[in-house]
């Protein structure tokens, strides 16, 4: 009941917020929640926009999309590469942007496979693609957060201080997650394990992980200095599930066709996540552009030591794969 509660909850409209001296991030931003929430970014006008995106060609056909819909601005739209399947795709993002602000970073990307793949590093898709990669460039882009922090002087006195927005979903409280209760050091290895893969579970369970991932980053990052929150858009007509078929299929078009979100709303609400948002959202999950108690999954005193459990072993993956990575 709650699930449908939340899908028929009017979102709001946003009243616009002072970016004109800001840089935007957004992955995934060449369709769906990724390209609404540039849309909707772009009626505050930032100085830049920059499009994180795993195909140039639709990036730049975003590009021209958001150019056409923009109202008359100044606003650099930046159009870059980006696969959330390859570590070194994320280094090299990140290696590019060395020593240039990012005021407000939104990483939306994300998959939902319905078989067991691999990435070209090695890992189960969905695994990489919502949990490791993420963490990476969340890592990785610190610098440029902080950056724009130091400059706080030269922003608008109404501008949002710097966020960093990691994109979660309610349907982490479906998750069973039964490699949480594997010894530390072995959960990660059992998820990356074919023959332990649960389709139905691995979506939910990533979901999880991110939000342990946000919880943890949140209690090393100030305050004060950078908001990291993790907001959901709702269950959305996207194309997330695009891979599902035959009766899971035939049941996702279904629900999405009587109680799916149109894309647009959900993208208010990371939007809103990412520069409306106070302090108080720090390390916390916002679902209907409010901050909404975590369950037991996350919050249980058993769960804090997993929550630093999973940091370590996403951090051990980085420092196997020779990623760089520091937080302080």
């Amino acid at each position: 009941m709650e699930f449908l509660r939340s899908q028929f909850t009017k979102i709001p409209k946003l009243a616009p917020v002072n970016l004109s001296k800001s840089t935007v991030l957004i992955t995934g931003a060449n369709s769906g929640i990724g390209l609404e929430a540039a849309k909707e970014i772009l009626l505050s006008k930032p100085e830049r926009l920059i499009l994180a995106v795993r195909n140039l060609e639709r990036g730049n056909a975003a590009r021209k999309e958001l150019e056409r819909v923009k109202t008359p601005t100044s606003t650099q739209i930046d159009v870059r590469m980006l696969d959330y399947g390859s570590f070194d795709s994320v280094r090299t993002f990140v290696k590019e942007l060395e020593g240039q602000r990012v005021d407000i970073a939104i990483l939306n990307a994300g998959v939902w496979n319905t078989k067991f793949t691999t990435t070209t590093d090695g890992y189960e898709s969905d695994l990489q693609v919502n949990v490791l990669a993420p963490a990476l460039l969340s890592l990785l882009l610190l610098p440029n957060l902080r950056a724009a922090a130091a400059a706080s002087n030269t922003r608008p006195g109404n501008a949002p201080k710097p966020h960093l927005s990691i994109v979660s979903s309610g349907l982490y409280e479906m998750a069973k997650f039964p490699e949480r209760n594997l010894p530390s050091g072995e959960r990660l290895n059992a998820l990356n394990d074919s023959k332990r893969y649960v389709q139905s579970d691995r979506y939910p369970t990533t979901k999880v992980i991110n939000l342990l991932w946000v919880r943890e980053l949140a209690s090393r990052v100030s305050k004060e200095e950078i908001i990291v929150n993790a907001p959901t858009p709702g269950f959305c007509k996207t194309e997330l599930m695009r891979n599902t078929s035959g009766a899971m299929g035939l049941m996702v078009k279904l629900t999405m066709l009587m109680v799916g979100r149109e894309a647009s709303d959900g993208a208010r609400c990371i939007v809103e996540a990412a520069t409306v948002k106070k302090e108080d959202s720090h390390g916390r999950f916002l679902s209907e552009m409010k901050i909404k108690a975590e369950t037991a999954m996350v919050t249980d005193e058993g769960e804090e030591k997993l929550q630093k459990d999973m940091w370590k072993e996403i951090m051990n993956v980085f420092a196997k794969e020779g990623l760089s990575v520091q937080v302080a």
